[in-house]
């Protein structure tokens, strides 16, 4: 009864930590973690244990990411891409769009989802600015498309990549099984959106003209390093697709190709460790720890249970983690989510689940992130810096107004992949 006190009293801090804007969620999460170690209301929480505990192949991945993605900005690389977009599209605003929506899905599919905000976002303001519209609609649906662009690959999201860790998720099944979903997810989406926008175009494709005198080339910092950088971060995805066939961790490809690149750019890590977000690393750890505790008191295996039943019927099971994914990210954020629910997927699936079962919540639980400011830290920061460029905020239900459509269409088309993938793929 101590340990159920314990651990009911940690769970409801953590969510007066998720929901507050007061506190810092990594700090305060490692935090309640470090509790934990002191009370210790399961076996096992001890630091002899904790590379059972948390998962350093997440923290390997993400840190290793990390760090090639912030040598590769440094260069300018992003820039020149989403400056070249731009002189391609002919000065055209739907071309425009269509494009530089593009390079923010392939983006988000291999990098950090906030690190593609950051990047796209100055350009989405200047767009913006020169055509002279608002630039929130166009801001939120960037963030839509980072997170159904990041969908598609096991790095493309922390929630993927925690998802991959729990449950061993092999690289390429997991890409070939959803791109699809979220190639069709864009498509959909961005058709809405143009419908729902309706602009004076030929007003907009004239004011665009003035972007077409920028030079890519200038955007260029460093060329060697930009050109060093890409073909090690074309290494590592190659070694992430061969990771299965070669036998080595993704971490350890992600970390050594960040440890490489950083010795032939000659980079000091401690300069580097200043840039690393290590603020997501605590939070991250922390979570794994009271997911741990919450496991190993029997909440997992409570939950698993409630599910076990349709296991006799592994579509409907399918589906009802698909649209409980939808329903469980966006009010308690992706990660978190992510955390407490591989344990009761990996659980199922020794059971006699479907493998695709991981599949399913991955669709589910991506598309939701959209539908609140909460589903990732993303789209908190992507309305801040909306803030910061208009000074309007976007309240909580002010946005899911502007992103329901961009999370029930998909989902509802994503039942429908569901269902043709099973029956024919399955």
């Amino acid at each position: 009864m101590d340990a159920l006190i314990v651990l009911a009293v940690t769970v409801l801090a953590y969510y007066f930590i998720i929901f507050s804007k007061k506190v810092n969620k990594a700090i305060m999460t490692f935090f309640l973690a470090t509790i934990l170690f002191i009370l210790k209301p399961v076996a096992g929480l001890t630091f002899e244990n904790a590379g059972e505990i948390v998962s350093f192949e997440t923290l390997g991945i993400l840190l290793g990411m990390m760090i090639i993605v912030e040598i590769m900005k440094e260069t300018g690389f992003f820039t020149f891409i989403a400056i070249n977009v731009i002189k391609i599209s002919k000065a055209r605003f739907w071309m425009v769009m269509f494009l530089l929506m593009i390079v923010v899905i392939f983006f988000s599919a291999f990098l950090d989802n906030l690190v593609t905000i950051l990047l796209i976002a100055p350009i989405i303001f200047l767009i913006a600015d020169t055509v002279k519209i608002n630039p929130a609609p166009l801001m939120i649906f960037t963030i839509i498309v980072d997170n159904i662009g990041g969908m598609s690959t096991l790095i493309g999201s922390p929630l993927n990549i925690v998802l991959g860790s729990i449950g061993n998720l092999d690289f390429n099944r997991f890409l070939l099984t959803m791109l699809p979903i979220s190639m069709i997810s864009f498509v959909s989406s961005f058709f809405m959106f143009k419908s729902q926008n309706k602009f004076d175009i030929k007003l907009l494709n004239k004011r665009l003209q003035g972007l077409m005198k920028m030079d890519p080339y200038k955007a260029i910092q460093d060329k060697n390093l930009m050109i060093k950088s890409v073909v090690i971060f074309l290494i590592v995805l190659i070694g992430f697709m061969l990771h299965t066939v070669i036998n080595i961790d993704l971490a350890l490809i992600a970390m050594s190709g960040a440890l490489l690149l950083m010795l032939l750019s000659n980079r000091d890590f401690e300069k580097m460790a200043k840039k690393i977000d290590w603020n997501t690393m605590f939070f991250y750890a922390g979570l794994f720890i009271l997911t741990y505790s919450l496991e190993k008191i029997g909440v997992i295996e409570l939950i698993s249970n409630v599910f076990m039943p349709l296991n006799d019927n592994p579509l409907i099971l399918m589906l009802v983690f698909m649209w409980l994914g939808a329903l469980i990210t966006p009010f308690l954020s992706a990660v978190p989510g992510a955390l407490i629910m591989a344990p009761v997927i990996s659980l199922l699936i020794s059971n006699g689940a479907p493998y695709e079962l991981w599949f399913a919540f991955a669709i589910g639980a991506n598309l939701g992130t959209n539908l609140t400011p909460l589903g990732a830290v993303q789209n908190i920061v992507g309305l801040s810096l909306i803030e910061k460029q208009t000074g309007s905020s976007y309240g909580f239900t002010q946005y899911i107004k502007m992103t329901y459509k961009f999370v029930l269409v998909p989902m509802i088309l994503g039942s429908g992949y569901l269902i043709t993938f099973y029956y024919f793929f399955s």
